[in-house]
């Protein structure tokens, strides 16, 4: 692999305590894959920034600053602008790494119409997970929560939580990155169904794992449940969705003659 082909993209609302973590793992196992980390803090964190900029690192950190809070793809969007390597990755403040993970998942994007590259994940898991699911509807939720098991069984990979997701930047240039109507919730869902739209796949790479230390906010504070359920009613009346399902009818008919 090249070296420095990479730009992260990480945001914080109030990580102060993760974000140290997650730069000291990059600088540990990664230093040559990463030309810049673009840490945004979303909200004033002058402590966390003052602990970066002390700080030498083998790769460029640039800390923005925002004047007022904004949601998660639009700050990964405002990343992505100061983008000028070949892949731009997506990464959640509590991903832990314990190797290098860049040389597999870009190399995986080399297939044809690789469009965005995913490792597995751990929290505290024996074995690791490829977490992608089937697009979420009401009846998919309703079953994953009230029926015993459900959350067990084979499920499509028709999207990739936003943990850590690595683009090729042509490809989420194409997209016009993260739909910035979404606030916090289901921009993850949205940018892989466009992607899917357009041709391009989903690339899982099973001998990479990262710890993600889930927080699952929206199933603890009302905030960001109605958030949840705000971006949910917004990708349900989306044309996006709406292309989505009706290629996966097309799909399932000419499949099933």
């Amino acid at each position: 692999m090249t070296p420095q082909q990479v730009t992260i993209s990480v945001v914080s609302h109030e990580h102060g305590d993760e974000i140290p973590h997650l730069l000291r793992d990059l600088a540990a196992f990664a230093p040559s894959a990463i030309a810049e980390v673009i840490v945004t803090l979303n909200i004033p964190e002058e402590a966390l920034s003052h602990w970066i900029g002390v700080r030498s690192w083998p790769f460029a950190v640039t800390v923005i600053s925002n004047v007022e809070p904004m949601g998660y793809g639009a700050n990964h969007d405002q990343a992505f602008g100061r983008c000028k390597t070949p892949f731009f990755c997506v990464v959640n403040p509590d991903i832990r790494l314990t190797k290098d993970p860049f040389p597999a998942l870009i190399s995986s994007l080399e297939e044809p119409m690789g469009g965005c590259a995913y490792p597995m994940q751990s929290n505290g898991n024996p074995k690791p997970l490829d977490l992608a699911r089937e697009v979420p509807t009401p009846v998919s939720l309703l079953r994953r929560y009230l029926v015993p098991g459900s959350r067990n069984r084979p499920q499509p990979r028709q999207w990739i939580n936003g943990a850590f997701m690595v683009f090729p930047v042509a490809v989420f240039a194409e997209l016009g990155g993260f739909d910035r109507r979404y606030f916090m919730y289901c921009e993850d869902v949205d940018i892989c169904l466009r992607l899917q739209l357009k041709g391009y796949r989903l690339l899982p790479v099973v001998s990479v794992t990262v710890e993600h230390e889930a927080q699952h906010a929206s199933r603890r504070r009302l905030r960001h449940l109605f958030w949840h359920v705000q971006s949910l009613w917004r990708l349900w009346h989306s044309d996006v969705y709406r292309a989505f399902q009706s290629r996966r009818r097309s799909d399932h008919r000419n499949a099933h003659p």
